[in-house]
C-alpha cells in the first residue's frame, strides 16, 4: 500500500515530459482552437471575431474557441480569425505561452496588407457597453480599405435576443434548481456606461417568463454583491448556485466568484450561511450562445456596409417643418454608430422651425455639433451644444434641418477629448400622420411606352407613418399597381385609374404597373420622380 504513494508523483511526472501537465489555472500550454484561427493565409473574405480574451486557456477554448469553431463551421466561405481587445491579457499569453494574438489594429491592418476584399467584424460582447463601443470607434476608422466592411451586434441586443438567453440558461442550470430553496446566482462584469441596464432587464426576462430562483449580480457598477445579499435576506433561499453570467470563465469566475479569498463571492456567501456551489462555466460554450452570435453575423451579412465615418448614405428629400403642425412629438432617432445611442427625442415643430431635445445612453459625449467633427475643429466653441443631465444621462438641444433625411452630427468624447463624427436620421414615422398638413406636389414619370401618363401636382398625404400619393392615370385600363412589390388595387371605381402608393419624396422610384389595355394584361414598368421644391399647401 504505501508504494501506491508514489503512484501521483509519477504520473505527474510523465504529464510534465509528455508535454500534457494540468494546471487548476490552465495556465499551460494553447488549445485547438489557438492554431485554427491564428491563420495567416490569404483570403478574400474574412469573420474577424473579437473578444476581450483570457488568460485561462481550457476556458478560452471552450468559450472563445466554441464561438469562433461554430463560425468556421456555418460559414465556409469566409476564413475566421481573432482579434482580443485586452492588450495586457495579450501580452501574457505572449510572454507565457508564445501565442500570438492580434489587438484589434493589429487585425485590421493585418487584413488589409493581405488584401481582404469583405470584411464582417463579430464582437463577443455580452452588451453594447464601452467596449463594443471602442471597437466600433477602432472598425469605424478602416472603412474605405475594404470592399465591404460591416460589423455585428453584442449578445443582448433584441427582445429575442433576452428571450433566448433567459432560456438557455434556464436550461443549463435546470438539474442545479433542486429546490425551491435554490437559487441561482449569475455573476455578470458590470459597467459604469448606460448599458449596465442590460442586466436589469434580463432579470425583469426571467421573471416574467416564470423562472423563478434566478438572480443577476455584477463584479461593479450594481447590484454588487451587497445588494444581492439584501435581496436574498428573507427569500427563503438556503442554496446557492454561482455562474458566471460572462462569456469566459475567467478571472472574475474563477477568483471573484469562486476564489477562497475572504472577498470573493463563495466566501462571503458562505458565512452568511448558505450552501454554495459554483459552476465555472462561461457563456460561449453553450452551443445557443455560439448560434445567437451567428444569428448576428447573419444579420451583419445582410446589412449595409459602414461607410466614411461609419456613417449611412443620407436620405434624399427629408420632411421639413413646414409639412407639420406646430407641437411637441416624442420621435426615434437612428444613429449610424452604436456608440452614439440616443434612447430618447422629444421634437419640437414652431413657427416653421424643428428642434431636437435628445438624449444619449450614457455621458460618453459632453458636446455637440451640428456638422462634421473636421468642421467643428475650426468653428468656434459658441457654435458647440452643450448637455443637460437628464437622469444620468447627458441631453442635447439640437436643431434639426429635415426629418428622414442623414444629418451630420459630430460628438466630442469626453473621455477621448476628440471629435467623432456621426449620421443621425429623425424619424417621422412616430408623428401622427393628423399632424401633417396637406399639400400637393409635382410628379414626374419616367420610363413605360410614352402612350400613358399621370396628373401632375399629385396629392401627398400621410398614413400608417410614411408618406403616401394619389396617382391618377390618364386612362382606365390600370388594374394594379407594384412597389417594392408589394402589389397596391385601384381606389376608385370609374374613370381614370387611382391609386394611393407609398412614396419617398426626392427619389427616382421603380414602380410598375399593369394595364389591360392590350390583347392581354402586361406590366410596364416606370419611374416617379416627386419633387420636394416643389410642395404646395391646400
Amino acid at each position: 500500500m504505501k508504494k501506491l504513494k508514489f503512484l501521483p508523483l509519477l504520473l505527474a511526472a510523465l504529464m510534465i515530459f509528455t508535454g500534457f501537465a494540468y494546471s487548476n489555472d490552465y495556465e499551460e500550454g494553447i488549445s485547438k482552437s489557438d492554431e485554427i484561427v491564428n491563420t495567416t493565409t490569404a483570403a478574400e473574405k474574412v469573420l474577424l471575431v473579437v473578444s476581450f480574451g483570457t488568460s485561462f486557456n481550457q476556458s478560452r477554448d471552450l468559450t472563445i474557441g466554441g464561438i469562433e469553431a461554430a463560425m468556421k463551421e456555418k460559414f465556409t466561405n469566409y476564413q475566421v480569425r481573432r482579434a482580443f481587445t485586452s492588450q495586457i491579457i495579450i501580452d501574457k499569453l505572449w510572454e507565457r505561452d508564445g501565442l500570438r494574438i492580434d489587438n484589434i489594429e493589429q487585425a485590421m491592418d493585418r487584413l488589409v496588407l493581405d488584401g481582404v476584399k469583405e470584411v464582417v467584424v463579430q464582437p463577443t460582447t455580452i452588451m453594447s457597453g464601452y467596449e463594443y463601443d471602442d471597437v466600433v470607434e477602432a472598425v469605424n476608422s478602416y472603412v474605405g480599405k475594404f470592399e465591404s466592411l460591416k460589423i455585428g451586434k453584442p449578445l443582448l441586443t433584441d427582445d429575442s435576443d433576452y428571450d433566448a438567453v433567459a432560456d438557455l440558461v434556464a436550461a443549463e442550470t435546470k438539474e442545479l434548481k433542486t429546490n425551491d430553496e435554490t437559487t441561482v446566482l449569475l455573476m455578470g462584469h458590470g459597467t459604469e456606461h448606460a448599458a449596465n441596464a442590460t442586466y436589469a432587464k434580463l432579470q425583469g426576462v426571467f421573471e416574467s417568463k416564470g423562472y423563478d430562483g434566478y438572480l443577476i449580480g455584477t463584479v461593479e457598477g450594481g447590484p454588487m454583491i451587497d445588494e444581492v445579499r439584501e435581496t436574498l435576506r428573507g427569500s427563503g433561499t438556503k442554496n446557492l448556485v454561482l455562474r458566471p453570467l460572462m462569456i469566459v470563465a475567467g478571472d472574475h469566475a474563477n477568483n471573484d466568484m469562486a476564489g477562497d479569498g475572504e472577498d470573493s463571492w463563495k466566501t462571503v456567501l458562505t458565512e452568511d450561511g448558505y450552501t454554495v456551489e459554483s459552476v465555472i462555466e462561461g457563456l460561449g460554450q453553450i452551443k445557443g450562445i455560439q448560434e445567437l452570435f451567428i444569428k448576428h453575423v447573419q444579420s451583419a451579412m445582410l446589412s449595409d456596409d459602414l461607410t466614411v465615418g461609419g456613417t449611412e448614405p443620407v436620405k434624399p428629400g427629408g420632411v421639413s417643418a413646414s409639412r407639420i403642425s406646430d407641437g411637441t412629438y416624442p420621435i426615434e432617432v437612428t444613429s449610424s454608430t452604436a456608440m452614439f445611442k440616443i434612447v430618447d427625442c422629444q421634437l419640437t415643430v414652431e413657427d416653421g422651425a424643428m428642434s431636437a431635445v435628445m438624449t444619449l445612453s450614457g455621458q460618453g459625449f459632453s458636446k455637440i455639433y451640428m456638422g462634421t467633427g473636421e468642421a467643428a475643429g475650426s468653428d468656434s466653441e459658441e457654435n458647440f451644444i452643450g448637455f443637460t443631465d437628464n437622469g444620468g444621462k447627458n441631453a442635447f438641444t439640437v436643431p434639426v434641418a429635415a426629418l428622414d433625411a442623414g444629418l451630420d452630427c459630430a460628438g466630442f468624447s469626453a473621455r477621448k477629448e476628440e471629435w467623432y463624427d456621426h449620421t443621425v436620421v429623425f424619424e417621422s414615422k412616430n408623428i401622427p400622420d393628423s399632424a401633417f398638413l396637406p399639400c400637393v406636389i409635382d410628379a414626374e414619370l419616367g420610363g413605360g411606352t410614352g402612350r400613358a401618363g399621370i396628373e401632375s401636382p399629385v396629392k401627398l398625404f400621410r398614413k400608417d407613418g410614411a408618406d403616401h400619393a394619389e396617382i391618377t392615370w390618364s386612362s382606365p385600363n390600370y388594374s394594379y399597381m407594384l412597389v417594392g412589390g408589394v402589389k397596391y388595387l385601384p381606389v376608385n371605381e370609374g374613370g381614370n385609374s387611382v391609386f394611393e402608393i407609398p412614396v419617398t419624396v426626392g427619389v427616382e422610384m421603380d414602380i410598375t404597373a399593369c394595364t389591360t389595355a392590350m390583347s392581354a394584361p402586361k406590366e410596364i414598368e416606370y419611374t416617379l420622380t416627386l419633387d420636394p421644391e416643389t410642395i404646395q399647401y391646400e
